[in-house]
């Protein structure tokens, strides 16, 4: 659903809610942007990538009822989970917590992302294990640490939420999609919009007082209007924060094959962009505020979980092709990835031999951390803080990319502030994508 994990999830970031353009030229305006539109201020620039002293974990739990025709996510089929195969797969999660913890030493938990797959086809004890496990091996924060578990509307899941707030769940991110039967249908999803609201309501009565929901647009045959409808529902119900993607195609999906075979066409570029700026003006009138490419919160509600990975903090990912961001230190300034396999019986066999080394890790050099550092930052509305980005490369962001800050700027994509401050314009907003394209593909010096 709404997660950024890297790899997992990346498709909720880096391959769903993007638009791609063509590279930028030299024509448009001369003019540098300043950062005047409203609502914005250098308090709230993100920071260029400081570590927190805090760690974020990520548990993959990858089984579905049904696997959706456009997803691409590292997830199994099972109908239904096999109770054995489930407390197997609960334990070997315990190990690999236990081996590779020592590696973030004793940083408080800010964060913990139970993702998938469907982890709520977990039964509730299984949850509970797993909470139990991480908070038991991370000192508590200052605050209480955000606990967030994906749940797609169902009978079952939705019978389960009691417990699942009594296992420490204090975040629910639920998958409905749309609240349009035929898109619903058509996207491949096995809930109607009446288990949907259900869902929804069910999870108050449970006392979760911060719901995620997460909503495709440009899908099959919708129009603008339905859009409107489904944005209709989700403001009148009023959950906490909102996840909203662009149906992308990826190739090895079903819809992905579809679109290559010639029997599915993509829908319009320009009917998706106005949809993308639908959305924003839609859910900014209601409350909400845009804080992320895709993502909408109220005050005081942006998902912190998946704040790390635009923030570059560390993360340990636990299970089938988790990813990590290990801790930063003096060998690897920059910090590392590391990513488990994404066949279930690779990661098994892996753990099995050293559950410490069963994902594997890549150093970043720094070209790549810099050009990763503007990508992220961007996706956030506050941006990339250049004195924040001078502390960890040695200089501002114009320093190594001025060539494409120029070139991004002319074509009014990018605003660069006073002191070299980097944001996306409204219109650089609709190709973030392509904007961070252009500083992640340059590895120089």
């Amino acid at each position: 659903m709404e997660s950024e994990e890297v790899g997992v999830k990346a498709p909720r970031d880096y391959r769903r809610g993007r638009r791609v353009a063509r590279r930028p030229d030299d024509r448009g305006s001369a003019s540098v942007r300043r950062m005047t539109e409203p609502g914005h201020t250098e308090a709230h620039l993100a920071p260029g990538g400081g570590d927190d002293g805090r760690v974020g974990v990520y548990v993959h739990l990858p089984w579905c009822e049904r696997v959706c025709p456009y997803c691409d996510f590292a997830v199994l089929a099972a109908r239904p989970l096999d109770p054995g195969v489930e407390d197997r797969y609960v334990e070997d999660l315990r190990t690999e917590l236990a081996a590779r913890a020592p590696a973030f030493g004793d940083r408080p938990l800010a964060s913990l992302y139970l993702g998938g797959g469907t982890p709520a086809l977990f039964r509730p004890e299984s949850i509970a294990r797993l909470v139990d496990a991480v908070t038991a091996t991370f000192p508590a924060d200052a605050s209480a640490p955000e606990i967030t578990l994906e749940l797609n509307p169902s009978t079952v899941e939705r019978e389960r939420l009691p417990a699942f707030r009594a296992a420490g769940v204090n975040r629910l991110s639920i998958g409905i999609q749309s609240f349009d039967d035929g898109l619903l249908k058509r996207l491949g999803r096995a809930h109607r919009a009446v288990v949907a609201e259900e869902t929804l309501a069910a999870a108050r009565r449970a006392g979760f007082d911060d719901l995620s929901v997460d909503l495709i647009f440009a899908g099959p045959d919708q129009s603008a209007a339905d859009l409107d409808r489904d944005l209709d529902r989700v403001i009148a119900f009023g959950p906490e924060h909102v996840s909203t993607y662009e149906l992308t195609f990826e190739s090895e999906t079903p819809f992905g094959r579809a679109v290559s075979a010639g029997r599915m066409t993509p829908p319009d570029e320009e009917l998706a962009a106005g949809m993308i700026e639908q959305v924003e003006a839609r859910l900014e009138g209601a409350g909400y505020r845009r804080y992320e490419v895709s993502s909408y919160a109220r005050p005081g509600r942006r998902a912190r979980h998946n704040a790390r990975y635009w923030q570059r903090q560390a993360v340990l990912g636990l299970g089938m092709g988790a990813h990590s961001t290990e801790v930063r230190t003096p060998a690897r300034p920059h910090g590392a990835r590391r990513a488990n396999p994404r066949d279930l019986s690779a990661w098994q066999a892996a753990l099995a031999r050293d559950p410490a080394e069963a994902g594997e890790e890549e150093g970043l050099e720094v070209a790549v951390a810099r050009g990763e550092a503007i990508f992220l930052g961007l996706r956030q509305i506050e941006g990339v803080a250049a004195q924040a980005f001078a502390e960890e490369f040695g200089a501002p962001p114009r320093a190594f990319f001025a060539e494409e800050i120029d070139r991004l700027v002319r074509v009014e994509w990018l605003v660069e502030g006073e002191g070299g401050d980097l944001r996306l314009s409204r219109a650089g907003r609709l190709l973030a994508d392509s904007v961070g394209a252009e500083f992640v593909f340059v590895e120089g010096g």
